[in-house]
């Protein structure tokens, strides 16, 4: 895998963030039907689950989880179907098993709980707000995850020390506050853009995604 430019990876992050608030604009007019991550639709799977599980399946059949960047969420690389095509050579990082899905899920719970106007079930819009919630969380997975190890690999070819520290120095060395500033202030101007006025809720949102981010490249820097 090249190691990507810091120029092309905040480019990819503002491309990967204005899919986001597109997508999160879109859903919040729909009502909250927080139900649909608890209540069974099919085989004991919840709504979200059942569609989460068809959707990876179909990706990983098409080889997206052979490359090192791309992380399943929530289910294992063992638990999907076999890809049809063959491996690619991978040069980047070593592969790992990383599932943030337990940080991810409860802060777009929490974004949707403070900008859906409706706080009710509405079980006629189940099947395209779990559409929805799938695909955001999909690309958060994406946001995190892959950002994360591209950034690590960009790290660890600018500081090779990072190799030689504990999680907690190398979280303290990755930390950068000016630019973690600029990041909450791009992504409220998206928001705006697509008519997400609450700027405090999409700060929170925003600095929930970095310390994700940041944990994804504390576990690749690791598992160099």
């Amino acid at each position: 895998m090249q190691t990507l430019s810091i120029e092309d990876l905040r480019n990819r992050i503002d491309k990967m963030d204005d899919k986001l608030l597109a997508l999160i604009s879109t859903r919040i007019k729909y009502p909250l039907n927080r139900s649909t991550f608890e209540e069974e639709f099919s085989d004991k799977q919840s709504w979200f689950l059942y569609r989460l599980k068809k959707e990876q399946d179909l990706d990983s059949e098409f080889g997206r989880f052979l490359y090192n960047d791309q992380i399943p969420f929530v289910y294992k690389k063992e638990e999907l179907k076999e890809a049809k095509i063959p491996a690619p050579k991978n040069s980047g990082l070593n592969p790992i098993d990383l599932d943030l899905s337990e940080k991810i899920i409860p802060i777009y719970q929490r974004l949707l709980e403070t900008l859906c106007v409706d706080k009710k079930n509405d079980t006629a819009t189940f099947g395209e707000t779990t559409k929805l919630d799938v695909e955001i969380l999909l690309t958060i997975n994406e946001r995190t995850t892959a950002i994360g190890e591209h950034v690590s690999a960009f790290k660890l070819e600018s500081e090779p020390e990072l190799k030689s520290l504990s999680a907690e120095e190398i979280r303290k060395k990755l930390i950068k506050p000016e630019r973690e500033k600029e990041v909450i202030d791009s992504v409220q101007t998206t928001a705006e853009k697509y008519g997400i006025r609450n700027n405090e809720a999409i700060k929170e949102f925003t600095k929930g995604l970095i310390e994700i981010t940041l944990d994804s490249e504390v576990e690749f820097i690791l598992n160099s």
